[in-house]
Parts: C-alpha cells; sequence; structure tokens
C-alpha cells in the first residue's frame, strides 16, 4: 500500500513519540484504513501488476508482504504465489488483513517491526514488497530497517520497494503554494504533514540507497496517485507520485 495518510504519514512517528505509541495510532488507524490512508495497491495497481509479471511469480515461489496493512497486496496478487508471509507492526491491521484474504490458506501472517523481520524470518523471499513503510525520520531506524528489508530477499529474488518522492513534495508545493502542508522553499527530505514528519526520497538517493544494499536495479520509476490522497483538489494534469523501485539481489 501507499503509506502515507491523508496529510500524515502510515507509520505515525513525529520524531519525539516512541514506537509504542506510534503502534498504538496505526491500531487505531485500521478501523477507518481506507478514509484515510491512500492505498497505492488500490489507485496505482497496473503498474505494480507490470513490476510483479517482470518477477515471473509461481506457485513455486514465496513472496513476502514487509508492511501488509489491512492485505490489499496480498489480496491482489498472493494467488500467484505458493507461499506467502505478511507482516505488519500493528496487530490490528494484521487482523483487518487476515479477515480480507480469508480465503488465502497459503499466508502465514505475523505481527513485528519491519526491522526485526530478517531474524525472525530467514532470506526466504523470491519477491519482498514494501510499499510506503521506511519513512520514520530517525536516519538510524531507516538504516536498520532496509538492511531487514535486503536480508529478506534470496539471491536471485527481487525486491519492490515504494517510497515518497521528494520530488513530487516540491511539485506539489509549487502547485499549492498556499499550503503549509509541503515544504516552500528549500524543499527538506523530512516533510511535515500535520504533527508528523515522514521522510521522502530523491530519485537518485533511492537509487544509491538500494545499490548500497548490494540490489540490481531494474526499474526506478513514477508511480502516481490523485490529489485527493493528498488532500488537495486541483486540475493540474501531472498527478503527485511516489518511486517505486524494482530491483534484484545477485546471486
Amino acid at each position: 500500500m501507499r503509506g502515507t495518510l491523508v496529510g500524515s504519514v502510515e507509520h505515525p512517528l513525529d520524531g519525539t513519540r516512541s514506537q509504542a505509541m506510534s503502534k498504538e495510532s496505526w491500531n487505531l488507524l485500521a478501523r477507518d484504513f481506507e478514509g484515510s490512508v491512500c492505498d497505492i495497491t488500490a489507485t496505482s495497481g497496473k503498474l505494480l501488476a507490470e513490476l510483479v509479471g517482470r518477477t515471473r511469480p509461481s506457485r513455486r515461489k514465496v513472496l513476502v508482504d514487509a508492511g501488509c496493512g489491512i492485505g490489499t497486496f496480498v489480496e491482489r496478487f498472493g494467488k500467484r504465489f505458493g507461499k506467502v508471509v505478511a507482516f505488519d507492526f500493528a496487530s490490528v491491521m494484521v487482523k483487518r488483513a487476515r479477515r480480507l484474504c480469508r480465503g488465502f490458506d497459503h499466508v502465514t501472517w505475523q505481527s513485528m517491526p519491519l526491522e526485526n523481520a530478517s531474524s525472525r524470518i530467514g532470506s526466504i523471499a523470491d519477491l519482498v514488497v514494501c510499499l510506503n513503510v521506511i519513512t520514520s525520520p530517525d536516519e538510524d531506524l531507516r538504516l536498520r530497517q532496509w538492511k531487514s528489508l535486503v536480508t529478506l530477499v534470496r539471491p536471485g529474488g527481487y525486491l519492490m520497494v515504494v517510497v515518497p518522492s521528494l520530488e513530487s513534495a516540491c511539485y506539489a508545493a509549487e502547485v499549492d503554494s498556499a499550503s503549509s502542508d509541503h515544504p516552500q522553499d528549500s524543499c527538506p527530505d523530512l516533510i511535515r504533514r500535520t504533527d508528523t514528519l515522514q521522510k521522502h526520497y530523491g530519485r537518485g538517493e533511492l537509487r544509491r540507497q538500494v545499490t548500497r544494499e548490494g540490489l540490481q536495479v531494474l526499474s526506478l520509476r513514477q508511480i502516481h496517485y490523485p490529489w485527493s490522497e493528498e488532500g488537495l483538489e486541483h486540475l493540474a494534469t501531472r498527478t503527485p507520485w511516489d518511486w517505486v523501485c524494482l530491483a534484484r539481489k545477485l546471486a
């Protein structure tokens, strides 16, 4: 899913609250997920389907959904894999995902933070999907999450990651210059939305991050979503976007 709230972030972190507080907020949000969170699988599923297809999914392969939310990615693509492991650090989200995908008997659901996932799951995935999860303002936490994420991918496997776009945030600021929710001048990569900070990535920064982790970038593209998901109403032809990167772990 696109992890960004309308005016906030998927895993609410404001730089001062504990992770437990963040988890509590996310659990509460699970009750009104559809009305509060921009789900990139729902808004931009066509591009995701194209990228999933490039990994040649089959019933012999394993999918790991890192930060599954209410399970919309698993619901749409999970049947193309023989085994699915899906987790989120918010247990209420996982409960909703179980209900949404209750007809899937090949999915293992777990509650855990991303930074702990690799030590509990191991390098099992032919495809790891992580949609707007690594957005914390805490750089050390983000680095641990990246390491854990990449470790989940087996040699020869694929990683598909979506992150908020810094370039899009700057573009949105230009289009809606009167909005205080967007950066006005320097366009910093930690952008406050409502009462939270969210890490945004430049295109080059994302490429460098992925290659530093030992993966080969296969595709790095804009994945667009409606203006309404930014809490704005604009007629601009070009809509805001996240970055979606498909990369492969060399054997």
